[in-house]
Parts: C-alpha cells; structure tokens; sequence
C-alpha cells in the first residue's frame, strides 16, 4: 500500500494549505499580537521562507532517492543503528504535532462549543476518526480535503467583507511602528507551525516528479503565509492588538462578530464546520506520517496494521498532556519553534548535502527550452522570488526610513500586501506551467509509443 500513493499537484499544494493554517488559527494568533501588536501581520515573512526552504530539500531529496519516503532515506543516510535512533527521534517530534493538535482541539470545543461534555469524550472522538483514516492512505485524505479546504479558504479570504462594518483601520496605525526586536520575534514564532511542512517527508514516494512537487508545496506555503496575513489584518483592525492578544481563542470570537443580517448572525457555525472537517484532515496527514514512520522500523510496506495500538497510545498521551490552555498556548508558541529548528536544521543540511552526493534524476522541468512555456515558467520564478523579497525590502524600508510616518506606513502596508499577493499567483503560475509541460511530455510519448 505504501508504494501505490500518488497524489497530484493541486492536492499536494492543498494538503500543504491545509497542514500548516488549519492549526494556527486555534489560539495561535494572540501570542503573535502579543509580541509584535498590531505590526503582527507581517509575522509572516520568514516562516513562509523556511517552509520553502525545507521544501526544497524534501524535493531535492526525492531526485536522489526516488521511490523512498523519508524514514527509508534515514536508515540509508545514517545506517541501521544511527538512522533507527534518528527516526526515534523524528517520530517523537510528530507525535508531539498530533498531541499539540488533538489537545488544542479538545480544549477548543470544550471551552467554546461543548462546555458540558467532558474533554475526555472529545479528544477519544477525534483520536477515533484519525484512526478510521489511519486503515486507508493519504490519497484518501487528499481527496477528502479538495472538498473542504477551498471553500474555508475562500469563506476566510471573504471575512474582510464580512466584517467591513467592524473595521478601522486606525487600530493598525501607525503602521510599523513596533520594534524591529518584536517585529523579527514575532517572524520567528510561527516557524513552529510552519515546521509540520516536514510531514510531508513520510510521503516523498507519493511524488513522481520532484520540480513539480516542489512547486506545488511553495504555492500551498504561500497560500498559508497570504491567508495568514490577511486574517492577522482582520483580527487587529476588528478588535486592536490589546483585545486579541488577551483571548484564547481570537479568531473564534472573530468570526462571532460577523453579523449579516438579523436572521444570520451565527456564521461561526458555518465557518467552523468547514474549519473542522480540513482540521481534522490535518492531523490525518500527521498520523498517517507517524504510521508511515513505525512501518519503517518492521520493514512493513502495510502500516495500517499499527494503526489500533498507535492510535490508543496518542488518546492517553494526549489526555495527560498540557492540562491548562495556557500551557498548551505557551509551549505552541515559545518551545516549540525552538523544537523545529533544533531537530529540522542538522537535518536538512544533511539531508541536502547527501542528497547533492547521490542525485539519481537530473532537473525535471518537462518544459523544452526556448518555447514560449518554459519562459513563462522562468519569468513565473524570477516574479515570484522577487515579489518576496520586496516584501522583506518594504518591512525594511518603513521600519528604517518610514518610522511612525502615517502616509509612509499605508504605503508600505498596501505595497507588502501586493508583492504578498503577486508572489501567491507567480507560485500558481510557475504550478500550472510545470503541469501543463509534464502532461504534454505525457502525450507525446504515449503518441510515440503507440506509432511504434
């Protein structure tokens, strides 16, 4: 079962989506308006470039590895001694991705939508539905996500409107005022959720073309990185940083001021429950990963036979961990991060460095030089690469040179955003045009093969 994966590109890019926001937007926001107030929504730079970062390498990884997941790579990395305490290590670190997310998800219900059931009962539910995917592959869970996925991002993207009435924009201003120790403070909390994007290790043997994978999980980063931003915008010029960094849940009470008409004034019922299936695909992608990489131990290409004990091991552990949202709150947002960079850093570098060794396939670009696509597919790169580092350019800029200058501040904030948003669609465009030159080198061997 493990080796008949494959997922496509507009999946992979949605899974990712879905990975790295789903999470966030539980009681993530109000630890980065408590740092940066209400300069956070540009918190988002430097994650969104790790994400990229580990993504490179997990594409690189495939070239030199083709057919191996990351676990299998591990043990031909670092041996069967080294490699089986290394992937310990890997499998404690997403064991404490499902824990945080089933816990953090209780805790939700629990205090908001179901006082009176007991958390027990809702963390065994959700450990229960993860467990019922855990029988079937990511292919599933992909498939399952392209249903819900789209239409939270797109009922997220339409919160502006929804809440134009509530919103001012002297909440935000003066704009980049805030330090540049908080604002660089508030880039570097967030690489903890950015950090799942290492999930997708255990799934490298779904990808059948490594430059086109790596594209789609770029856009589905930068997708999370503009959606992120945008609702950051939102929450501070609804409630102001105060408010929002003082609940636990701010953007459940963000979603509860949308009030369209008398008759429809409960939208947070229709947002969370398109909130909750995608989340709960979230924390399928890790547990499938966690089963993917105790597989690896035994050798066995059929992990679901350890779905049973794996999944009653994460609903007790996950019962006695963090047994106070604060808790949970600060070891997401502070120890966290510190985790990721920690384990992630040593590893990618040798996983690039060995990967470089032993490349097995050469670029996959499927795009012949000088057409008309394949400039499309360059001048897509190159809009994309430069669009985010204007983005770093104009953080630098207001904060150096526009200090605490009204106009100046508005300018920057309307020019970050579009160089935010011109890199989300060059990412879609660079996607789109790998597709299109993979499927039309398809066509013309399958033509080749059947004039033979």
């Amino acid at each position: 079962m493990i080796h008949k994966q494959v997922i496509n590109h507009r999946q992979t890019a949605w899974l990712v989506g879905n990975v790295l926001l789903t999470g966030m937007l539980i009681s993530f926001f109000h630890s980065l308006a408590g740092v940066a107030k209400m300069d956070a929504w540009f918190s988002q730079i430097i994650p969104v470039g790790y994400a990229i970062l580990v993504a490179f390498v997990l594409a690189e990884m495939t070239r030199a590895y083709p057919g191996k997941n990351m676990f299998e790579i591990v043990f031909i990395i670092f041996g069967k001694w080294f490699g089986g305490i290394v992937n310990i290590v890997i499998l404690l670190y997403i064991w404490l991705v499902i824990c945080l997310d089933i816990k953090g998800a209780s805790k939700f219900f629990h205090a908001t939508l179901l006082p009176q059931t007991p958390i027990e009962i809702t963390l065994i539910v959700l450990v229960l539905l993860i467990m019922y995917y855990g029988k079937t592959s990511l292919e599933i869970a992909a498939r399952v996500n392209e249903m819900y996925f789209p239409a939270f991002f797109l009922l997220s993207m339409c919160m502006y409107v929804l809440l134009g009435n509530e919103y001012s924009l002297e909440r935000l201003e003066p704009i980049l005022s805030t330090s540049m120790n908080r604002l660089l403070v508030s880039n570097i909390l967030p690489v903890g959720i950015y950090g799942d994007i290492f999930l997708f290790g255990a799934f490298l043997h779904a990808s059948t073309h490594p430059r086109l994978f790596f594209s789609a999980m770029k856009h589905g980063i930068l997708i999370v990185g503009f959606t992120a931003t945008m609702l950051l915008l939102i929450l501070l010029g609804v409630m102001g940083y105060t408010i929002a960094s003082r609940l636990n849940f701010p953007m459940f009470i963000l979603v509860q001021q949308i009030h369209v008409t008398d008759f429809l004034d409960r939208v947070e019922i229709v947002m969370f429950s398109l909130w909750f299936p995608a989340f709960a695909i979230k924390v399928v992608v890790a547990y499938l990963a966690f089963l993917v990489g105790i597989g690896s131990f035994g050798g066995q290409a059929h992990y679901p036979i350890y779905n049973f004990p794996a999944g009653w091991m994460i609903a007790v552990t996950s019962i006695l961990l963090f047994q106070r949202i604060p808790d949970l709150d600060m070891f997401l947002s502070y120890s966290l991060p510190l985790v990721v960079l920690i384990l992630q850093l040593p590893l990618i570098t040798i996983f690039y460095i060995k990967s470089r060794m032993n490349r097995k396939m050469e670029e996959q670009v499927s795009i012949p030089e000088g057409t008309k696509l394949y400039r499309f597919f360059r001048y897509s790169v190159w809009v994309g690469a430069i669009a985010m580092l204007g983005c770093v350019l104009t953080i630098l800029t207001g904060q150096f040179f526009l200090d605490k200058s009204e106009l100046g501040g508005i300018v920057t904030g309307i020019s970050f955003t579009v160089l935010f948003f011109i890199a989300l669609l060059a990412s879609y465009a660079e996607m789109q045009a790998l597709n299109h030159g993979k499927q039309k080198t398809a066509r013309k061997k399958a033509s080749g093969a059947f004039r033979q």
